[in-house]
């Protein structure tokens, strides 16, 4: 029987007394590199100097010699599959548990996603990829999700082996470490984010993280249309590309984010170590960890429930915890297999049949199909964890109130 009659959606006192803390994003920094852009009277990268500063300090701060610049996280991963080759026909194993920007440059590749499983910490293992390889696998995209490492010396061990290319998605994992080692560093490319939803903000754009020139100078045609401005500069469109600019706007504004991005990620980390210490001993679940040597810059976490020990369901938690005041949700937004374009696997609806379909039908007579039949721990985690929101600007009785009633909802709910 549960006793939840002092639970705040009973009417019970709520645990959360102050609106959570939040940190101002943008301030004088930003201002003045922004006045410096538009002194220079151009916001076009290839004559400016602010986008080119911006990609020196990324240089320093992931330790590879060539950056790329880029207008979204989504053209950074896809600029990375640039980088590993793929094409028409090629397979792309990923994770589901992703935003659509992890997927849409296979798509546009004409390349086919295929979905392997994640572990309890989200991340995908080299297990779960290997199990996913055919003959047509050309790459796979590790998404490091809510500022967790994946495994990446395993990943990298296991597909440098074959011949495949990787590339990590860091759009949620600024600051993330394994081994010591960044994040974006280990595979083909390493695809950063500057979104309004990241560690770092520019509005939108991204970089991309490389380590081999000749990579390097296809990637960066590739973003500007295959204009050939950066190398020879002859500046004429020698073969096809896309239009991922980043404008002199947004690298004047990732001029000032990444000199903040370490205080950015260390205040990330030290929240995210204070919840997990403050959750040990919780009844009835338990906060996903991360790997053994990884430093993790928790953009957010996640509750793992368990359900023979609970007295209600995972929403039925949900709502209680939300009337405490607790900024968190139902874990499962992150779920491609659920999204439209898996499910019913019609990329150009403006098109008949089969073309349409296409890259979801080969000519060679594939046909892919989108389940949780390859990916069970995905589909146990959509139906029972919890995610838990993270910020920068949390204070110590933000932390202290969350654990607090987190603590008090499960205790409410737990059956021995």
């Amino acid at each position: 029987m549960r006793n939840d009659s002092n639970l705040a959606i009973n009417g019970g006192p709520k645990t959360k007394t102050t609106p959570y803390g939040v940190a101002k994003r943008f301030g004088e920094s930003e201002l003045q590199q922004l006045r410096e852009a538009l002194e220079q009277n151009t916001l076009f990268y290839g004559m400016g100097t602010q986008v080119k500063q911006a990609c020196e300090k990324m240089k320093a701060y992931t330790g590879q010699p060539y950056v790329v610049p880029c207008s979204s996280g989504s053209a950074a991963v896809h600029l990375g599959l640039i980088a590993c080759g793929i094409g028409p026909g090629d397979e792309v194993i990923v994770t589901p548990n992703t935003d659509s920007g992890s997927v849409i440059g296979i798509i546009e590749e004409g390349a086919v996603p295929v979905f392997c499983d994640c572990a309890e910490n989200l991340q995908p293992t080299a297990a779960s990829v290997a199990a996913r390889i055919t003959s047509h696998t050309r790459a796979v995209v590790v998404v490091h999700l809510a500022g967790y490492p994946a495994p990446m010396d395993e990943i990298d061990a296991l597909c440098r082996a074959r011949g495949i290319g990787v590339v990590e998605d860091c759009a949620q994992s600024w600051g993330t470490r394994l081994n010591g080692r960044l994040v974006g560093t280990w595979g083909t490319a390493g695809a950063y984010s500057t979104n309004d939803f990241k560690h770092i903000s520019t509005g939108d754009g991204g970089f991309v993280a490389l380590a081999d020139e000749t990579l390097y100078r296809r990637v960066s045609n590739y973003s500007d249309k295959h204009y050939d401005r950066l190398f020879t500069g002859e500046q004429r469109q020698a073969h096809h590309g896309m239009n991922y600019r980043m404008s002199e706007l947004q690298g004047a504004v990732a001029l000032a984010q990444l000199d903040k991005v370490d205080a950015i990620t260390s205040r990330h980390h030290a929240i995210g170590l204070q919840l997990e210490e403050k959750l040990k001993g919780l009844r009835g679940a338990r906060m996903i960890s991360g790997l053994p040597g990884s430093y993790s810059s928790y953009w957010w976490s996640a509750l793992l429930t368990d359900p023979a020990h609970l007295d209600g369901t995972r929403d039925e938690l949900v709502k209680a915890l939300q009337a405490e005041g607790i900024n968190l949700s139902s874990y499962g937004g992150y779920d491609l297999i659920q999204r439209a374009l898996f499910r019913d696997r019609i990329v150009r609806p403006w098109l008949e049949e089969p073309r349409n379909r296409y890259p979801f039908v080969q000519p060679d007579g594939r046909k892919y199909t989108y389940d949780y039949t390859q990916t069970p721990n995905h589909k146990r985690l959509i139906e029972t964890a919890i995610t838990i929101s993270l910020g920068v600007g949390y204070t110590d009785q933000d932390v202290n109130e969350t654990a607090a009633g987190i603590h008090k909802v499960f205790n409410a709910f737990y059956r021995s």
